[in-house]
Formats: C-alpha cells, sequence, structure tokens
C-alpha cells in the first residue's frame, strides 16, 4: 500500500507536551485533515545527541511512552521512524560486552577496529570527512587493561558500526523487522554517508559500497511493505541517484532556493529545479537540523549562495562548518544554518506562507517540522543552556503553548493550506509548471477534471489558488 499523499508532521516524541500521548492528543484534536503522516524523531532510549544515539531500536525511551502509543498512531497515520544505521550508543549492551571481552565478544564484529585498518597517515586524515572537531577516532579501554580505537564520526558517545561484517546486517535487519512490526511505513537512513569506512578515501558516500550497502536496505526494507528515506546532505546529484534507485530522496535544495527566490524576489533557479527534480521525493523547508547548504550547490549561482548565508545569518546562531580530519579548524564551506524558517523569512507572515505554498505544489510528499507549524522563532536560551547550535531551531512547547500558536493568524493559514494539500484530489495527479515571469510561480496539478493551481507573487508576497470543488463542482479562488 503506498505511502499517502498527504502532508507529514516530523515532531520529536516529548517537544509538544510531556511524550507521545500528549504528541498523539495535539494531533489529532487539532491537525484533523491536515496531516496524514507523522514522523517521530528517534523515540528509542538515548544517551546523547538528541536521541540519536540510541541504545536500542526496540524500547521506547519509558519517559516518552510505549510502543502501544507509536501504534496508536500508526493505525491512524503513515508512520516515519529513524532507522540510525551508522552507529549505536556506546551504552549499548553489544559495546558495553565488548569493553568487557575485546576481540573474543560475540558482538566484536559491530565495531571498527581502527588500528586494525593499517597505518592511516596525514594524507588519509586529510580525506577524511568529518563532523567534530577532531579526528573520528576513540581510545577505549579494555577490561584486561589493553587499549584500542573504535570509530566515532558524531560524539564520542556514538560507536560507529562495521559495513564490513555480517553482524552489523544481522543487527540492522533485526531493527527492520521491529520497527515494521510496530506500524512503521517508511524508514528515514540516519548518516548513510558514514557507513563507508576506507582509508584512502573520504570514508563519506564512498562509491560504489554506498550503493551495495542502500541495495541491502531497500532490499531488507521491501520484504516488510517498508519504504525508505535515506538522509544524505552534499551535492545534489546524490538525491536523483537514490531517487532512480527506487527510494525517496529528499529536496534538501528546496529550503535554500524559496529563501533566495522570497529574499530576493527572483524566482529563475526555484523554476529550473522545479523542471528537473525528482517526484519521488519528501519536500522539507524545515527539520530539526539546519538550512542544509550543500544541497543547492550547481543549482543556485555561488554568489547567490554566498548573499543568502549572509542574509540569513544575520537573524542565525553559528552556522555548522564543512571540517576535515587533518585540519579541524578549516573552513571549506558553509554546511548548516542554524536559524528557524520562520525567522530566516524575517518573521513576514505572508512571506511565510508563500515559501509553504511553493513547497506544497512542488512535487514531492511535504513534511512541515513542528517548530514550522507553529511559526516558531528561535529559542536562543535553549541553545545558550546546552551549547548545542541546532537547538535554536528545537524549541518544547507545553501543550497550552502548542495550542495558543496554534490559534494564532499565521499558524491558522498554514493549516488550511496543509488541509488542501492533503485532501484535494488534483494532487494525485499529473504536475504542471505555467509560465510566469522571474517575480512570480505559477504551478499546480491536475486529476482528470480536477485541478489545483497557486499563484505566488513574489514581489508582493502573496499566494493565490484557484482550484476545482471536489464536492459542489465549480471553480473557487482565494488569498491563502
Amino acid at each position: 500500500m503506498p505511502l499517502a499523499n498527504a502532508v507529514q508532521l516530523i515532531a520529536y516524541p516529548n517537544r509538544i507536551g510531556n511524550g507521545l500521548r500528549d504528541l498523539a492528543a495535539f494531533v489529532e484534536r487539532h491537525l484533523g485533515a491536515a496531516v496524514g503522516g507523522l514522523h517521530i524523531l528517534p523515540p528509542f532510549p538515548s544517551n546523547a545527541d538528541g536521541g540519536f544515539s540510541p541504545i536500542t531500536h526496540t524500547r521506547i525511551d519509558p519517559a516518552y511512552g510505549e510502543w502501544a502509543d507509536i501504534e496508536r498512531l500508526a493505525a491512524r497515520y503513515d508512520l516515519c521512524l529513524d532507522l540510525v544505521l551508522n552507529h549505536i550508543a556506546d551504552e549499548a549492551p553489544e559495546f558495553q560486552d565488548y569493553l568487557r571481552h575485546g576481540k573474543a565478544s560475540v558482538h566484536a564484529g559491530l565495531f571498527v577496529d581502527v588500528d586494525a585498518l593499517g597505518e592511516i597517515g596525514p594524507d588519509d586524515l586529510a580525506k577524511i570527512h568529518i563532523r567534530k572537531e577532531k579526528e573520528p577516532f576513540r581510545e577505549v579501554v579494555f577490561a584486561d587493561g589493553t587499549r584500542g580505537r573504535v570509530w566515532c564520526t558524531f560524539t564520542e558517545r556514538q560507536v560507529d558500526l562495521n559495513y564490513g561484517s555480517a553482524q552489523t546486517y544481522r543487527l540492522m535487519a533485526d531493527n527492520i523487522a521491529a520497527l515494521a512490526a510496530h506500524g512503521a511505513r517508511l524508514l528515514r537512513l540516519d548518516a548513510f554517508g558514514y557507513t563507508t569506512k576506507k582509508i584512502g578515501t573520504s570514508c563519506f558516500l564512498v562509491e560504489p559500497e554506498v550503493w551495495q550497502i542502500l541495495e541491502w536496505f531497500r532490499e531488507t526494507a521491501a520484504q516488510h511493505g517498508v519504504e525508505l528515506l535515506p538522509e544524505v546532505h552534499d551535492h545534489p546529484s546524490w538525491q536523483y541517484a537514490i531517487a532512480r534507485r527506487g527510494m525517496w530522496s529528499y529536496a534538501f535544495a528546496l529550503p535554500p532556493l524559496v529563501l533566495y527566490s522570497l529574499l530576493d524576489t527572483n524566482s529563475h533557479y526555484l523554476k529550473a529545479w522545479l523542471r528537473m527534480c525528482p517526484h519521488n521525493q519528501v519536500t522539507v523547508l524545515d527539520t530539526h537540523d539546519g538550512i542544509c547548504i550543500p544541497d543547492v550547490e550547481d543549482i543556485l549561482p555561488r554568489y547567490h549562495i554566498e548573499a543568502l548565508i549572509a542574509n540569513v545569518s544575520e537573524r542565525s546562531a553559528d552556522p555548522i562548518l564543512r571540517r576535515s580530519a587533518a585540519n579541524a579548524h578549516s573552513v571549506g564551506a558553509i554546511y548548516q544554518l542554524t536559524c528557524t524558517l520562520f525567522d530566516a523569512l524575517q518573521r513576514n507572515e505572508d512571506a511565510y506562507i508563500c515559501a509553504r505554498a511553493i513547497q506544497f505544489f512542488a512535487p514531492g510528499i511535504p513534511q512541515v517540522y513542528y517548530v514550522g507549524l507553529l511559526a516558531g522563532s528561535n529559542d536562543a536560551e535553549l541553545m545558550q543552556r546546552t551549547g548545542e547550535a541546532r537547538d535554536i531551531n528545537r524549541h518544547y512547547y507545553t501543550m497550552a503553548e502548542a495550542e495558543e500558536a496554534l490559534a494564532a493568524p499565521v499558524a491558522q493559514r498554514l493549516l488550511r493550506l496543509m488541509e488542501l494539500r492533503s485532501t484535494h484530489p488534483a494532487f494525485g495527479g499529473a504536475f504542471e509548471l505555467e509560465y510566469s515571469n522571474d517575480s512570480s510561480v505559477s504551478m499546480g496539478w491536475r486529476a482528470g477534471m480536477q485541478r489545483c493551481h497557486v499563484f505566488v507573487d513574489l514581489n508582493f508576497r502573496t499566494a493565490t489558488v484557484t482550484c476545482t470543488d471536489p464536492e459542489g463542482g465549480g471553480e473557487v479562488s482565494y488569498r491563502c
């Protein structure tokens, strides 16, 4: 059964209210037909990185709820869960057994024995794609006093898995089966690009190994009726390659394209992308991560990217940088801008609705992040308290705060647009990009006699919808 062609909400298990039951109550009570799916960010027991350091995928953190809460949501909505496939927590029982028994551990094959890879010289280190301000290795002391090194791409608490070992594939097969059994229809493959450890390369998206790994995941998930959404931030050609291989790709080029179009009142590059983008894609304008820049390279000219970075940076936290292991403090380029979408658009409500209209009419299944649903602003206090720049866009809402934010006019306008996208039958048909000048976007969908069209005027920041009435016949037109 295919995924519903409807808007999906991205949410943490505990940032609208106190847990999964509060999240379910909020969605069921207030969102109605506006959403057809939920992407719940990791609800598993974890010891770092906002849930992305799972101790196991087979349990729900009791602080959030239980599997019954997940299954309740899966019974009504298409459920997307994260499969964190690059690493597990250092508190996981498999790694703890490895520390006790070393190479004699039954789980030893799960982990990358860095010292067994041979000499890693300065030239090798210079090529490795890293995510922290040091080389991606961690020294460990085994119970017998001997020492070794394991690979840790992210924090020291997140220990990378060894995709040269059959044990890792068995663990992942068990995880996929467990998540599918609890109702997951779509699995987001978190950080899959780091699974390819090959000294002398970037150890990131190494071909052809990365495709061999992804194909195994695609085939294994298909056995359980589950689809895949591989997550990667890099050159946009990766998204086209993922889409061609029968998986959902991420439209990560869309956020910077939409921001550029609205801030510079120029739709030229956006429309060029709309003509060629995959249609089996998930569109986003905001997520739990920042606004990613590598994904729009060679789509938006470099000088426009630099101007966009300068513009948004005036309202955001420090950007996340791309680094190399040989020189951790060199800045090759900006990786992510840390800012809510609403603040990136200068808190202009009309511009915000135009941005969502563009997203919802673009090809693909749209996802809306919970902070974006509520038109949230930067949470500088949370960011300063945790020291994590991306927490500026990860606010904790009480139920009362969330309901108050959803009642605001801009959120209600967004909700009506989400309901249109989730329910109008025209979106089940063919996408049409229509002629417009470079200060506007005109596009729509047609399925038989059903039609839904939007005209976005970038100068005046208006979005006008014209569509057939599925029930009463005739045609209606209104300003979003």
